[in-house]
Protein backbone atom coordinates (compact mmCIF):
# COMPACT_ATOMS: atom_id res chain seq x y z
CA UNK A 1 0.00 0.00 0.00
CA UNK A 2 2.12 2.58 1.08
CA UNK A 3 4.61 1.99 -1.96
CA UNK A 4 2.24 2.44 -4.35
CA UNK A 5 2.92 -1.44 -5.49
CA UNK A 6 0.31 -3.03 -8.06
CA UNK A 7 -0.60 -6.18 -5.34
CA UNK A 8 -2.46 -8.05 -8.09
CA UNK A 9 0.18 -8.96 -10.66
CA UNK A 10 3.52 -10.58 -10.49
CA UNK A 11 6.41 -7.99 -12.10
CA UNK A 12 8.41 -11.25 -13.49
CA UNK A 13 5.35 -13.57 -14.82
CA UNK A 14 2.95 -11.02 -15.34
CA UNK A 15 0.10 -13.32 -14.20
CA UNK A 16 -2.68 -12.36 -12.04
CA UNK A 17 -1.52 -13.21 -8.27
CA UNK A 18 -2.43 -12.25 -4.94
CA UNK A 19 0.45 -10.42 -3.35
CA UNK A 20 -0.58 -8.35 -0.27
CA UNK A 21 -0.59 -9.42 3.00
CA UNK A 22 -2.53 -8.11 5.91
CA UNK A 23 -0.63 -6.57 8.41
CA UNK A 24 -1.48 -5.31 11.84
CA UNK A 25 -1.13 -1.68 12.96
CA UNK A 26 -1.28 -3.09 17.07
CA UNK A 27 -0.39 -7.10 17.07
CA UNK A 28 -2.93 -9.23 16.74
CA UNK A 29 -1.91 -10.98 19.71
CA UNK A 30 -0.76 -9.84 23.26
CA UNK A 31 2.67 -11.19 23.39
CA UNK A 32 6.59 -10.05 23.15
CA UNK A 33 6.56 -11.71 19.63
CA UNK A 34 3.44 -9.85 18.11
CA UNK A 35 5.09 -6.29 17.21
CA UNK A 36 3.24 -2.88 18.93
CA UNK A 37 0.95 -5.45 21.21
CA UNK A 38 1.78 -3.42 23.78
CA UNK A 39 -0.21 -0.26 23.10
CA UNK A 40 -3.49 -0.55 24.68
CA UNK A 41 -6.02 -1.43 21.94
CA UNK A 42 -8.80 -4.04 22.85
CA UNK A 43 -8.34 -7.77 21.71
CA UNK A 44 -11.82 -7.80 19.86
CA UNK A 45 -10.71 -4.52 17.82
CA UNK A 46 -7.07 -5.69 16.72
CA UNK A 47 -8.76 -7.67 13.25
CA UNK A 48 -10.97 -4.38 12.66
CA UNK A 49 -9.97 -2.73 9.41
CA UNK A 50 -8.88 0.04 11.20
CA UNK A 51 -6.15 -1.78 13.02
CA UNK A 52 -5.44 -3.37 9.60
CA UNK A 53 -3.43 -2.76 6.36
CA UNK A 54 -2.48 -4.22 3.13
CA UNK A 55 0.59 -4.05 2.43
CA UNK A 56 3.69 -5.75 0.24
CA UNK A 57 5.67 -8.65 1.38
CA UNK A 58 8.79 -6.54 2.28
CA UNK A 59 7.08 -3.48 3.43
CA UNK A 60 5.19 -6.22 6.12
CA UNK A 61 8.43 -7.83 6.82
CA UNK A 62 10.02 -3.80 7.38
CA UNK A 63 7.07 -2.38 9.82
CA UNK A 64 7.18 -5.67 12.15
CA UNK A 65 10.86 -5.93 12.34
CA UNK A 66 12.59 -5.80 15.53
CA UNK A 67 15.12 -3.08 14.91
CA UNK A 68 12.49 -0.49 13.49
CA UNK A 69 9.25 -0.85 15.58
CA UNK A 70 11.14 2.64 17.17
CA UNK A 71 10.22 4.01 13.24
CA UNK A 72 7.20 2.06 12.61
CA UNK A 73 4.88 3.12 16.00
CA UNK A 74 1.40 2.40 16.23
CA UNK A 75 1.00 6.64 15.81
CA UNK A 76 2.99 6.48 12.67
CA UNK A 77 1.30 3.85 10.61
CA UNK A 78 -1.91 5.16 11.45
CA UNK A 79 -1.04 8.45 10.10
CA UNK A 80 0.36 6.77 6.49
CA UNK A 81 -2.87 4.60 6.67
CA UNK A 82 -5.11 7.65 6.71
CA UNK A 83 -3.40 9.78 4.28
CA UNK A 84 -2.90 6.63 1.73
CA UNK A 85 -6.79 6.28 2.44
CA UNK A 86 -7.47 9.86 1.97
CA UNK A 87 -5.26 9.78 -1.57
CA UNK A 88 -7.01 6.67 -2.63
CA UNK A 89 -10.63 8.02 -2.05
CA UNK A 90 -10.00 11.57 -3.92
CA UNK A 91 -8.28 9.84 -6.81
CA UNK A 92 -11.21 7.26 -7.05
CA UNK A 93 -13.51 10.08 -6.71
CA UNK A 94 -12.34 11.71 -10.17
CA UNK A 95 -14.33 10.86 -13.57
CA UNK A 96 -12.45 9.14 -16.06
CA UNK A 97 -12.96 13.03 -17.94
CA UNK A 98 -10.44 14.04 -15.27
CA UNK A 99 -7.51 11.37 -16.77
CA UNK A 100 -3.61 12.84 -17.90
CA UNK A 101 -1.18 11.66 -19.54
CA UNK A 102 1.94 12.86 -17.92
CA UNK A 103 5.15 13.42 -19.93
CA UNK A 104 8.31 13.73 -18.28
CA UNK A 105 11.04 15.31 -19.86
CA UNK A 106 14.27 14.90 -17.73
CA UNK A 107 17.69 16.22 -18.56
CA UNK A 108 20.39 18.01 -17.29
CA UNK A 109 21.32 21.62 -16.75
CA UNK A 110 25.09 22.59 -16.08
CA UNK A 111 25.43 19.02 -14.94
CA UNK A 112 22.68 19.61 -12.35
CA UNK A 113 19.47 17.18 -12.39
CA UNK A 114 16.44 17.57 -10.17
CA UNK A 115 13.78 15.16 -8.90
CA UNK A 116 11.31 14.44 -11.14
CA UNK A 117 10.19 10.88 -10.35
CA UNK A 118 6.75 9.27 -11.07
CA UNK A 119 5.54 9.96 -8.03
CA UNK A 120 6.24 13.47 -7.83
CA UNK A 121 4.32 13.91 -11.18
CA UNK A 122 1.21 12.25 -9.75
CA UNK A 123 1.25 14.41 -6.75
CA UNK A 124 1.45 17.44 -8.51
CA UNK A 125 -1.67 16.19 -10.80
CA UNK A 126 -3.80 14.80 -8.10
CA UNK A 127 -3.39 17.76 -6.16
CA UNK A 128 -5.21 19.56 -9.90
CA UNK A 129 -8.56 17.60 -9.16
CA UNK A 130 -7.11 14.86 -11.63
CA UNK A 131 -5.58 11.64 -11.78
CA UNK A 132 -2.62 10.76 -13.50
CA UNK A 133 -2.28 8.17 -16.61
CA UNK A 134 0.85 6.98 -17.29
CA UNK A 135 -0.04 5.09 -20.62
CA UNK A 136 1.25 1.68 -18.76
CA UNK A 137 0.67 -0.44 -21.95
CA UNK A 138 4.32 1.09 -23.41
CA UNK A 139 6.35 2.02 -20.65
CA UNK A 140 6.18 0.89 -16.77
CA UNK A 141 7.19 4.81 -16.15
CA UNK A 142 4.62 6.25 -18.58
CA UNK A 143 5.97 9.01 -20.98
CA UNK A 144 9.47 9.57 -19.93
CA UNK A 145 11.77 11.45 -22.29
CA UNK A 146 15.30 10.79 -20.62
CA UNK A 147 18.09 12.75 -21.74
CA UNK A 148 20.48 12.43 -19.19
CA UNK A 149 22.70 9.50 -20.81
CA UNK A 150 22.76 11.54 -24.34
CA UNK A 151 26.96 12.48 -24.79
CA UNK A 152 28.00 15.79 -25.36
CA UNK A 153 27.30 17.45 -22.58
CA UNK A 154 29.21 20.66 -23.52
CA UNK A 155 32.14 22.71 -21.90
CA UNK A 156 31.28 25.63 -19.96
CA UNK A 157 35.26 27.36 -19.69
CA UNK A 158 35.61 30.44 -21.58
CA UNK A 159 38.14 29.09 -23.57
CA UNK A 160 36.54 26.51 -24.74
CA UNK A 161 33.60 28.97 -25.87
CA UNK A 162 33.49 27.51 -29.88
CA UNK A 163 34.05 24.32 -29.28
CA UNK A 164 30.92 24.18 -26.68
CA UNK A 165 28.62 25.74 -29.14
CA UNK A 166 29.60 22.96 -31.98
CA UNK A 167 29.47 20.28 -29.20
CA UNK A 168 26.02 21.67 -28.19
CA UNK A 169 25.26 21.33 -31.80
CA UNK A 170 25.88 17.68 -31.94
CA UNK A 171 23.84 17.24 -28.04
CA UNK A 172 20.60 18.59 -29.38
CA UNK A 173 20.48 16.86 -32.51
CA UNK A 174 20.62 13.66 -30.62
CA UNK A 175 18.32 15.43 -28.39
CA UNK A 176 15.72 15.86 -30.61
CA UNK A 177 15.71 12.97 -32.09
CA UNK A 178 14.77 10.99 -28.53
CA UNK A 179 12.10 13.92 -28.07
CA UNK A 180 10.57 12.79 -31.36
CA UNK A 181 10.73 9.36 -31.27
CA UNK A 182 9.05 9.21 -27.68
CA UNK A 183 6.40 11.82 -28.47
CA UNK A 184 5.64 9.78 -31.91
CA UNK A 185 5.46 5.93 -30.42
CA UNK A 186 4.28 6.69 -27.07
CA UNK A 187 2.24 9.84 -27.10
CA UNK A 188 0.75 10.34 -30.16
CA UNK A 189 -0.01 6.48 -30.77
CA UNK A 190 -2.06 7.33 -26.95
CA UNK A 191 -4.08 10.65 -28.33
CA UNK A 192 -4.54 8.69 -31.43
CA UNK A 193 -6.48 5.69 -29.84
CA UNK A 194 -8.05 8.37 -28.03
CA UNK A 195 -6.21 6.99 -24.62
CA UNK A 196 -5.42 10.20 -24.19
CA UNK A 197 -8.02 14.04 -23.54
CA UNK A 198 -5.48 15.85 -21.79
CA UNK A 199 -1.95 16.27 -20.90
CA UNK A 200 0.34 17.35 -17.79
CA UNK A 201 4.03 18.44 -18.87
CA UNK A 202 6.95 18.55 -16.60
CA UNK A 203 10.45 19.44 -17.87
CA UNK A 204 14.04 19.65 -16.56
CA UNK A 205 16.72 20.26 -19.28
CA UNK A 206 17.90 23.01 -21.21
CA UNK A 207 15.96 25.70 -22.27
CA UNK A 208 16.03 24.94 -26.21
CA UNK A 209 14.99 21.26 -25.97
CA UNK A 210 12.05 22.62 -23.45
CA UNK A 211 10.89 24.98 -26.67
CA UNK A 212 11.04 22.03 -28.66
CA UNK A 213 9.16 19.93 -26.51
CA UNK A 214 6.49 22.06 -26.51
CA UNK A 215 6.46 22.54 -30.33
CA UNK A 216 5.89 19.08 -30.46
CA UNK A 217 2.66 18.70 -28.42
CA UNK A 218 -0.76 18.40 -29.96
CA UNK A 219 -1.84 21.59 -30.13
CA UNK A 220 -5.51 20.35 -29.62
CA UNK A 221 -5.38 18.10 -26.94
CA UNK A 222 -6.18 20.46 -23.64
CA UNK A 223 -2.20 20.58 -21.44
CA UNK A 224 -1.15 21.72 -18.34
CA UNK A 225 2.83 23.04 -17.87
CA UNK A 226 4.09 22.44 -14.50
CA UNK A 227 7.13 24.08 -13.06
CA UNK A 228 9.38 23.42 -10.50
CA UNK A 229 9.03 25.74 -7.56
CA UNK A 230 12.37 25.91 -5.52
CA UNK A 231 10.96 27.06 -2.46
CA UNK A 232 8.96 23.93 -1.79
CA UNK A 233 11.23 21.58 -3.78
CA UNK A 234 8.31 20.45 -5.68
CA UNK A 235 6.13 20.59 -8.76
CA UNK A 236 2.79 21.28 -7.26
CA UNK A 237 1.48 25.21 -8.35
CA UNK A 238 2.03 26.54 -4.86
CA UNK A 239 -0.14 29.77 -5.36
CA UNK A 240 -3.68 29.12 -6.93
CA UNK A 241 -4.83 32.78 -6.25
CA UNK A 242 -4.12 36.15 -7.19
CA UNK A 243 -4.38 37.82 -10.65
CA UNK A 244 -0.84 36.56 -12.11
CA UNK A 245 1.47 38.60 -13.10
CA UNK A 246 1.34 40.74 -16.43
CA UNK A 247 3.40 40.96 -18.92
CA UNK A 248 4.05 43.41 -22.32
CA UNK A 249 5.70 43.40 -25.30
CA UNK A 250 8.10 46.58 -26.81
CA UNK A 251 10.07 47.57 -29.45
CA UNK A 252 13.58 47.92 -28.53
CA UNK A 253 15.12 48.58 -31.57
CA UNK A 254 13.04 50.22 -34.01
CA UNK A 255 13.94 49.82 -37.41
CA UNK A 256 12.29 48.36 -40.35
CA UNK A 257 11.88 44.48 -40.16
CA UNK A 258 13.51 41.77 -43.06
CA UNK A 259 13.75 38.79 -42.78
CA UNK A 260 15.01 38.53 -39.58
CA UNK A 261 14.31 39.86 -36.12
CA UNK A 262 14.96 39.90 -32.29
CA UNK A 263 12.56 38.65 -28.78
CA UNK A 264 14.47 38.77 -25.51
CA UNK A 265 12.12 37.14 -23.61
CA UNK A 266 13.09 38.95 -19.70
CA UNK A 267 11.19 37.05 -16.95
CA UNK A 268 13.34 34.77 -14.55
CA UNK A 269 16.21 37.10 -15.40
CA UNK A 270 17.42 40.26 -17.47
CA UNK A 271 18.97 39.89 -20.70
CA UNK A 272 21.06 43.22 -21.03
CA UNK A 273 21.05 45.04 -24.51
CA UNK A 274 25.10 44.55 -24.64
CA UNK A 275 24.56 40.83 -24.42
CA UNK A 276 22.75 40.59 -27.32
CA UNK A 277 25.10 39.11 -30.13
CA UNK A 278 27.04 41.67 -32.00
CA UNK A 279 25.50 39.69 -35.23
CA UNK A 280 22.06 40.41 -34.26
CA UNK A 281 22.32 44.11 -32.91
CA UNK A 282 21.05 45.49 -36.14
CA UNK A 283 18.02 43.42 -36.48
CA UNK A 284 14.43 44.88 -35.00
CA UNK A 285 14.71 43.74 -31.61
CA UNK A 286 11.67 43.18 -29.52
CA UNK A 287 11.17 42.75 -25.52
CA UNK A 288 8.85 40.87 -23.00
CA UNK A 289 9.19 41.37 -19.59
CA UNK A 290 6.43 41.95 -16.25
CA UNK A 291 4.93 44.58 -15.65
CA UNK A 292 5.43 46.50 -12.65
CA UNK A 293 7.65 43.98 -11.36
CA UNK A 294 10.87 42.77 -11.11
CA UNK A 295 12.09 39.70 -13.22
CA UNK A 296 13.09 36.86 -10.88
CA UNK A 297 13.39 32.96 -10.63
CA UNK A 298 10.09 32.83 -9.00
CA UNK A 299 7.99 34.99 -11.06
CA UNK A 300 5.12 32.31 -12.50
CA UNK A 301 4.37 31.05 -8.74
CA UNK A 302 1.08 30.60 -9.96
CA UNK A 303 -0.64 28.90 -13.02
CA UNK A 304 -2.73 32.21 -13.91
CA UNK A 305 1.05 33.94 -14.34
CA UNK A 306 2.13 31.30 -16.52
CA UNK A 307 -1.03 31.57 -18.57
CA UNK A 308 -0.55 35.06 -18.89
CA UNK A 309 2.37 34.78 -20.25
CA UNK A 310 1.63 32.37 -22.63
CA UNK A 311 -1.28 34.85 -23.74
CA UNK A 312 1.46 37.26 -23.96
CA UNK A 313 3.91 35.03 -26.21
CA UNK A 314 0.34 34.15 -28.33
CA UNK A 315 -0.12 37.92 -28.81
CA UNK A 316 3.31 38.20 -29.98
CA UNK A 317 3.81 36.25 -33.01
CA UNK A 318 0.14 37.59 -33.93
CA UNK A 319 1.60 40.98 -33.74
CA UNK A 320 4.37 39.65 -35.98
CA UNK A 321 1.87 38.28 -38.75
CA UNK A 322 0.63 42.69 -38.80
CA UNK A 323 3.50 44.43 -38.37
CA UNK A 324 6.41 42.05 -39.41
CA UNK A 325 5.45 40.05 -42.17
CA UNK A 326 8.72 39.58 -43.79
CA UNK A 327 10.26 38.16 -40.83
CA UNK A 328 11.38 34.62 -41.69
CA UNK A 329 13.35 33.52 -39.04
CA UNK A 330 13.03 35.41 -35.12
CA UNK A 331 16.03 34.95 -32.78
CA UNK A 332 15.07 33.77 -29.24
CA UNK A 333 17.02 35.07 -26.49
CA UNK A 334 15.40 33.95 -23.08
CA UNK A 335 15.64 34.44 -19.64
CA UNK A 336 12.23 32.29 -18.30
CA UNK A 337 11.55 29.43 -16.03
CA UNK A 338 11.33 26.22 -17.83
CA UNK A 339 7.27 26.03 -17.98
CA UNK A 340 7.82 29.01 -19.73
CA UNK A 341 10.13 27.40 -22.71
CA UNK A 342 7.61 24.75 -23.02
CA UNK A 343 4.75 27.74 -23.05
CA UNK A 344 6.81 29.17 -25.78
CA UNK A 345 7.09 26.16 -28.12
CA UNK A 346 3.46 25.44 -27.87
CA UNK A 347 2.30 28.59 -29.06
CA UNK A 348 4.54 28.75 -32.01
CA UNK A 349 2.47 27.29 -35.09
CA UNK A 350 5.23 25.61 -37.12
CA UNK A 351 3.64 26.43 -40.54
CA UNK A 352 2.45 29.47 -39.94
CA UNK A 353 5.11 31.71 -37.40
CA UNK A 354 9.01 32.28 -38.44
CA UNK A 355 11.17 29.70 -37.43
CA UNK A 356 12.36 30.23 -34.12
CA UNK A 357 16.85 30.39 -33.32
CA UNK A 358 16.71 29.56 -29.93
CA UNK A 359 19.81 31.27 -28.12
CA UNK A 360 21.43 29.66 -24.74
CA UNK A 361 24.19 31.06 -22.51
CA UNK A 362 27.54 29.34 -23.54
CA UNK A 363 30.69 30.27 -21.06
CA UNK A 364 29.37 34.21 -20.92
CA UNK A 365 27.81 34.63 -23.82
CA UNK A 366 24.87 33.58 -25.70
CA UNK A 367 25.12 31.18 -29.30
CA UNK A 368 22.60 29.69 -31.29
CA UNK A 369 21.85 26.34 -30.51
CA UNK A 370 18.41 24.89 -32.38
CA UNK A 371 16.03 25.89 -34.69
CA UNK A 372 12.49 25.10 -34.52
CA UNK A 373 10.38 24.97 -37.80
CA UNK A 374 11.47 26.33 -41.52
CA UNK A 375 13.14 29.40 -42.49
CA UNK A 376 11.61 30.54 -45.90
CA UNK A 377 14.65 32.68 -46.31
Amino acid sequence: MLCNAYLLEGVMSARTLRLGEMAHIVGQGVGVRSPRSEFPLDPGLRDEADNLMLLCADQHGEIDAQGALDVFTVERLRRLKQEHEDRIRHVTGLGPERATAVVRLLGSVHGQTVELSRQAAAEAVTARDRFPLFLESYARHGVEIDLRQIPGERPVTSEDAVRAAAGSRAYFQHAVRVIDDVVEHQLRAGIERDAVQHVSVFGFARLPLLVYLGSRLDDTVPTDVFQRHRAEESWRWPDEGGAGAQFAVNVDRDVPAGSDAVVVVNVSGTIGRHEVPEELSALRRYVISPVGVATGPDILRSRASLGLLEDTLRGFLALLEVEAKTVRRLHVLPAVPMSAAVALGRVHHLQVHPQLVIYERLAGCYESTLEIGRSDG
